[in-house]
């Protein structure tokens, strides 16, 4: 009895290692099958190494209704003299919120390499690179012949630190955090900038958790930003939250309105749905799947690239593309 038992136990234990084996491949095997592709390592350069065409500042202000704050200001190199631009509000993602208001700020400057995008969109010719291998050919084509059209004209980025928005309970910073922008820091940037200080030239927009907030602020604030984006917006279980912040009255200000997600954004179908809750609602917008993951080389692409060529053209009143 007691060999049997060893022995059963011995084969009990040969059967469970052989079963957790075939379930950790057929997991793999699902993994592999829902991962983006990987572009090529030749298009993706070492952080850091890509040319700029974005000169960056700091401003600090040590008290606010949410805390001290921090915004990284990115204004195009070489401006002629009196030369104004429009002035994007740009929100940086959930992995930001959690390094800080001194390193979070820096966001779309550093970690996202918003220059390198804008230097991109001023070569004579988009390359493929400037995408970072997540683009379609069509798409491609399609964007080469707009900026042959109507060549980028740039934008001045204020980029400031975005607390973690994402808590059920939120709902009270996001609106602290929307009141000190449209308060503070518009004003600030207007009076200090080469800027277009009207609200059809002042836009919002912002990747993942910044995309949530740029909603939530864009929508709630109608006539501060005539321009709202958001890329890849976390919006799980949130979409009621953004829809609250439109608020239907006569004679409420238009407002030019995009969503950006993407082939592999697991906020995909998330996106999907407030789209169509939107539609639903008569709140006018559009919405764009693009190719790519909801990952940083997201961000240094075709995140970079979608959002500061869209409020280039919507910010100046013109059509997307």
């Amino acid at each position: 009895m007691r060999g049997r038992r060893r022995g059963g136990t011995w084969l009990g234990r040969a059967v469970a290692a052989a079963g957790l084996a075939l379930l950790l491949l057929g997991r793999l095997a699902a993994l592999a099958q829902h991962s983006p592709p990987s572009p090529s390592p030749a298009l993706l350069p070492p952080l850091g190494q890509r040319p700029s065409a974005l000169v960056a500042s700091v401003w600090n202000f040590p008290s606010t209704p949410v805390g001290p704050q921090r915004a990284v200001v990115l204004v195009p190199a070489g401006a002629a003299p009196g030369e104004r631009f429009p002035l994007l509000v740009a929100l940086h993602g959930y992995g930001e919120s959690l390094r800080g208001v001194d390193r979070g700020a820096w966001g779309w400057a550093r970690d996202y390499e918003l220059g390198a995008s804008d230097a991109e969109l001023r070569r004579h010719r988009l390359r493929e690179e400037a995408f970072l291998g997540f683009v379609g050919a069509p798409r491609l084509a399609r964007l080469r012949a707009d900026l042959a059209r109507r060549p980028y004209g740039g934008v001045v980025v204020v980029c400031p630190y975005t607390p973690d928005v994402l808590g059920a309970d939120a709902g009270a910073l996001s609106e602290g955090f929307g009141d000190w922008v449209v308060g503070t820091l518009l004003p600030k940037a207007r009076a200090e900038l080469p800027v277009l200080a009207d609200r059809a030239a002042t836009g919002v927009d912002g990747v993942s958790l910044g995309g949530l907030q740029s909603l939530e602020l864009g929508l709630a604030h109608p006539e501060a930003f005539g321009v709202v984006g958001a890329l890849q917006a976390a919006v799980h279980n949130r979409a009621d939250r953004v829809l609250a912040r439109y608020v239907p009255a006569p004679g409420r200000p238009t407002q030019r309105v995009r969503l950006v997600t993407s082939t592999d954004d697991p906020y995909r179908g998330d996106n999907l749905a407030l789209d169509a809750a939107m539609t639903a609602r008569g709140i006018a917008h559009e919405i764009r799947v693009v190719e790519g993951p909801h990952d940083y080389v997201f961000n240094r692409g075709a995140g970079g690239v979608e959002m500061l060529l869209f409020h280039d053209r919507a910010q100046r009143g013109l059509a997307a593309e």
